[in-house]
C-alpha cells in the first residue's frame, strides 16, 4: 500500500482515550479531534487538559462500574495506560495495570458495539534488549520475558487482547511501540547527556559496539494508531510502528559533541543491539514514518543559545 494521510473513519464517531495524560495519550487527542472524531478522556489520577470537542469522565480500569459508564456510546477505544496501577509491589502493580485492569477494558468492550479497540503494546515483549535478535524484530518474533514485570505483563496482555478477539469478536488492534521521542526528551537525549557533570554518556552494547536502537517520534506513533483506527483490516492484527531508520549511539554523541563540547565517556550496559521490522505496517496500513529522530533532536539543539544547556 503506498502512503497514505490518516483521515477519519465513516463509522466511528466517538474515540474513548484510557491514558490521556500519557506521552502518547496527550497528543492522540488533539489528532483524533483534528480528523473529526468526538472524544472523551478517562481521567483518573491528574486532570486532563481541556479541549473543544472533549469529554472528561471520571474513573479508571480497576473500578467496572466506571469503565461501563466510559465506555457508553464509543465507537473506539485506545487503551494507552504504560504506568503502574496501585499496589503494594512492582509485581501487583504492574498486574494490576497490564492485566486486572485489561481484563476489566475488555469485558466492558465485550459488552458493547465497539468498531475498534487499540491496544497500546510495547516492543519490550520481544526482551529486545537483554536477549540476542537475529535480524529486525518482526511481529512473528518470540514472545520472550525479559526486563521484568512490565515487559512479562504486557506479554499476557497482548495474549489476552488476542483471545478476546478470537472468542468474543471483540475488535483489538495491537499497536507495539518502541522509545518514543517527545520534546520532553531533548533535555536527557535519552539518558545520554549528563548535564550535572557535564559528560555525554556513550551506552556501548553487550558486545562493546556502539548500541544501536531503534526508536520513533511522537507524530509517527500518533500516525500509526490513527490509521489503525480508520483501516477495517487492522482487525485482529499486531502491528510494530518505528521510525524510518535505527541509529547508533556514536550518532546520538556526535550530535551532542556538536552542540555542547562536552567529553564522551563510554558507559558499558548488558543491553543488545536491535531494531524493528515495520513492514507490515507499511503494507497493510500505509504507515510510512517520517521523523528521523536523530535529524530532529539537531534541529531541536539547534535552536538552544549558545552555552545554554537544553531546557525541560
Amino acid at each position: 500500500m503506498p502512503e497514505v494521510n490518516p483521515s477519519k473513519h465513516p463509522r466511528i464517531q466517538k474515540v474513548l482515550i484510557v491514558g490521556p495524560n500519557g506521552n502518547i495519550g496527550r497528543h492522540l487527542i488533539p489528532a483524533l479531534l483534528g480528523l473529526g472524531y468526538e472524544v472523551r478522556a478517562l481521567k483518573y489520577r491528574s486532570d486532563v487538559e481541556p479541549r473543544p470537542g472533549l469529554e472528561v469522565v471520571e474513573g479508571h480500569t480497576l473500578d467496572e462500574a466506571s469503565l461501563g459508564r466510559a465506555m457508553r456510546g464509543v465507537d473506539a477505544v485506545c487503551h494507552l495506560i504504560r504506568a503502574t496501577g496501585p499496589g503494594d509491589s512492582d509485581r501487583e502493580r504492574w498486574f494490576n495495570c497490564c492485566v486486572r485492569g485489561a481484563v476489566n477494558l475488555l469485558e466492558a468492550a465485550r459488552a458493547s458495539s465497539l468498531k475498534r479497540y487499540i491496544a497500546g503494546s510495547a516492543d519490550n515483549v520481544f526482551g529486545h534488549v537483554t536477549m540476542r535478535h537475529d535480524g529486525p524484530i518482526n511481529e512473528n518474533h518470540p514472545k520472550r520475558f525479559a526486563d521484568g514485570y512490565y515487559g512479562l505483563f504486557k506479554i499476557v496482555e497482548e495474549q489476552l487482547c488476542r483471545q478476546y478477539w478470537l472468542g468474543w469478536q471483540v475488535p483489538i488492534v495491537i499497536t507495539r511501540f518502541p522509545w518514543v521521542w517527545t520534546a520532553a526528551q531533548t533535555s536527557s537525549a535519552a539518558g545520554s547527556l549528563d548535564r550535572e557533570n557535564r559528560k555525554i554518556r556513550q551506552k556501548m552494547d553487550i558486545d562493546g559496539k556502539p548500541l544501536v536502537r531503534h526508536d520513533a517520534f511522537i507524530d509517527d506513533i500518533v500516525r500509526g494508531i490513527l490509521l489503525s483506527i480508520e483501516h477495517d483490516v487492522a482487525v485482529g492484527h499486531d502491528f510494530n510502528f518505528a521510525g524510518p531508520a535505527p541509529y547508533s549511539s556514536a550518532r546520538l554523541c556526535r550530535i551532542l559533541q556538536d552542540r555542547f563540547d562536552w567529553p564522551i565517556e563510554p558507559q558499558p550496559t548488558g543491553y543488545h543491539s536491535w531494531t524493528l521490522d515495520d513492514s507490515k505496517a507499511r503494507s497493510m496500513l500505509g504507515y510510512r514514518p517520517r521523523v528521523d529522530v536523530m535529524d530532529w533532536l539537531e534541529a531541536q539543539l539547534a535552536h538552544e543559545e549558545p552555552g545554554r544547556e537544553p531546557s525541560e
